[in-house]
């Protein structure tokens, strides 16, 4: 028998921004069962499969309690995970409140009200994905995930039936060859790499990478053959969700251009935003890929 709860949620809190924000994001949408207003995930956790549904069954979305189904026999561990992919617990009022005194970002914020952080949904999948997207365009990399989920993914079924397939743990991925990713995904040179960050990351765990400082956490990140600057901040910001700092404003200047106009000024930026810096890079550029009706790319 499945279990029904109710999800604690950190006002202002909207799964149905999470809902669009996940439909619009190539790398993770073909994942998932979505509906308007319900997302279905897989993930496997003590060895096991499992799946769960993030469901708002009100009329519109909007914020407010969200109810999660768990499938039979489903870990604590598996509640606590549907919990952090769509950012529930997380507070942005301060971020919020920064914004206000900020007439670009306030208007995002009034265009994306409630969207929490939705991330990469286990440190395993983004050990993978970060591979996949360097110096490669989006669409490419998604698809290259999806074969990787079609070859090597645990197969789960969900309470009406529908086949998911769920990212392996690091005791599984670390088991696969460099050579049969690289044929599984069509890219040779990344899958070798692939087999080294999957074991690196493995290696330092996924406590110390979210508790550690945050510059400790990227230059042990850096030190795995495979991850240079750009994927160790994916790790840190998309897999493991702390907003606290970003590696560099760079990758975020033409998403910013595009709603503060091209001569922003990143250090006022930072110093009004502080520790929620991230979450300001996660509206910039969840903003500025809707307002240009491309895919999101964060």
């Amino acid at each position: 028998m499945t279990m029904k709860l109710t999800l604690p949620t950190q006002q202002p809190f909207s799964l149905a921004q999470a809902i669009t924000f996940i439909q619009r994001f190539a790398p993770i949408k073909a994942d998932y069962v979505v509906t308007p207003t319900s997302v279905t995930a897989a993930v496997v956790r003590e060895g096991r499969g499992h799946w769960f549904t993030l469901r708002d069954d009100r009329p519109e979305g909007g914020p407010g309690e969200v109810t999660l189904e768990l499938s039979p026999r489903a870990p604590a561990s598996v509640a606590r995970l549907a919990a952090r992919f769509v950012g529930a617990h997380e507070d942005v009022r301060a971020f919020y409140a920064a914004a206000e005194g900020d007439p670009p970002m306030r208007a995002l914020v009034q265009e994306l009200h409630g969207l929490h952080h939705v991330r990469f949904l286990t440190l395993e999948e983004i050990a993978v994905y970060c591979v996949m997207m360097q110096r490669t365009p989006i669409a490419r990399a998604a698809a290259m995930k999806r074969r990787f989920v079609a070859q090597f993914g645990r197969p789960v079924l969900t309470a009406d039936g529908t086949l998911l397939r769920a990212m392996p743990e690091f005791d599984e991925l670390t088991q696969l060859d460099g050579d049969a990713i690289g044929a599984a995904i069509g890219h040779g040179p990344k899958g070798r790499s692939i087999a080294k960050v999957v074991a690196g990351v493995a290696a330092l765990g996924e406590d110390f990478l979210t508790t550690a400082p945050y510059a400790d956490a990227r230059e042990a990140l850096l030190a795995i053959p495979g991850i240079g600057p750009f994927s160790a901040g994916a790790i840190l910001l998309r897999g493991l969700g702390r907003m606290d700092e970003l590696p560099t404003f760079t990758q975020f200047d033409e998403a910013a251009g595009r709603i503060y106009g091209p001569a922003y000024d990143a250090r006022a930026i930072e110093r009004r935003y502080q520790r929620e810096i991230g979450y300001w890079a996660y509206y910039v550029k969840t903003g500025a890929a809707r307002r240009a009706r491309t895919v999101d790319t964060v």
